[in-house]
C-alpha cells in the first residue's frame, strides 16, 4: 500500500507534510494526550484502530508508538495494549543530525565487498525491524579503505530488505551511499536514519582484518534506515579501530511537550 500524508479529513493530525508519516502520528497523539483525550492510565486505541483512523500501515503506527515509548509517554504491556504513562515528555538532551547527508562524513571511503549471501538478520538486530520478518535478507560483508592506504580501517556488514536487495550489484562499484542507491533504484524515500554508537570487543576475524590484537576494543556504529512509512530497508554495522574514530557534536535542550 502506497501511503500519503492524510487529508484534512483525518482526525487531529498535526505536523508538517514533509515530516516522516510516523512522526506526524506521534505529533497528533501527543497533542491529544496533552489535551486529555487519552488520560494517563488509560489505553490508546489499538494498532489496527490507529491504522484505520490515520489510513496508514501498521508499520507506520508501530514506529509512532515506539517513539512515544522511548519518550516515556506510553508503555506497551502484554495483554493490556498501549497505556498512557505521562502527558509530558521527560526533560532530556538531544543530538539530531541535520540531514542524511551529514552522515556522509563517516562514509567517505572505498568499500570492498568480500562476502554476499542470503541470511536471516542476526538475533541481536531483530528488535530494529519493528515486527518485520528477519528471514531472507541479503547480507553483505566487506572492509573500508582510506585513499592510498592498503590497510582496512573499518569492517562493514549490511543487511538489505528482500524488496530492495537489487542494489547489491551497485555497492562498491559506485561511491553513492547505499541508502541513495535504494532511493534511486526503487523510487522510494528514506525518511530517517537512526544511529547508535557503542564500544564492543572485536571478533578474531575482524581483529585480523583491521590489523588489531585479539579481543581489541572497537567502536561500533549501527545505523537503521527507514522509509517515510517506517519500513526498515537497510541495517548497517561498521566496526572501527578506536584509534580511527572520533565524534564531536553539540547538544541542545529538548522542549517539553515537543
Amino acid at each position: 500500500m502506497k501511503e500519503t500524508a492524510p487529508s484534512a479529513a483525518t482526525p487531529a493530525k498535526t505536523g508538517s507534510a514533509k515530516e516522516p508519516l510516523y512522526r506526524q502520528v506521534v505529533a497528533a497523539l501527543r497533542s491529544e494526550i496533552l489535551q486529555g483525550l487519552h488520560p494517563v492510565g488509560q489505553n490508546l486505541p489499538t494498532e489496527g484502530e490507529l491504522a484505520e483512523r490515520f489510513q496508514l500501515s501498521r508499520h507506520t503506527i508501530r514506529e509512532a508508538l515506539r517513539e512515544l515509548r522511548l519518550n516515556g509517554v506510553v508503555a506497551s504491556r502484554r495483554g493490556s495494549g498501549t497505556v498512557v504513562l505521562s502527558s509530558t515528555t521527560a526533560q532530556s538532551y538531544l543530538h539530531e543530525t541535520g540531514s542524511l547527508d551529514d552522515l556522509l562524513q563517516y562514509a567517505a571511503s572505498r568499500l570492498e565487498i568480500r562476502h554476499t549471501r542470503i541470511a536471516d538478520v542476526a538475533a541481536a538486530l531483530v528488535p530494529c525491524l519493528n515486527g518485520a520478518s528477519p528471514a531472507q535478507w541479503l547480507r553483505l560483508e566487506g572492509v573500508r579503505f582510506e585513499e592510498g592506504n592498503a590497510q582496512p580501517f573499518c569492517w562493514t556488514q549490511v543487511y538489505l530488505h528482500p524488496d530492495h536487495a537489487g542494489v547489491a550489484r551497485l555497492i562498491g562499484k559506485r561511491s553513492t551511499p547505499v541508502y541513495e542507491l535504494i532511493e534511486e533504484t526503487y523510487g522510494v524515500r528514506i525518511g530517517e536514519a537512526e544511529q547508535t554508537i557503542r564500544m564492543c570487543e572485536a571478533t578474531d576475524e575482524v581483529a585480523a582484518l583491521l590489523g588489531l590484537a585479539k579481543k581489541a576494543t572497537v567502536v561500533e556504529l549501527l545505523r537503521v534506515y527507514r522509509l517515510t512509512d517506517g519500513k526498515v530497508v537497510e541495517i548497517s554495522r561498521n566496526l572501527y579501530a578506536s584509534t580511527h574514530f572520533s565524534l564531536t557534536f553539540k547538544l541542545r535542550r529538548a522542549e517539553v511537550g515537543r
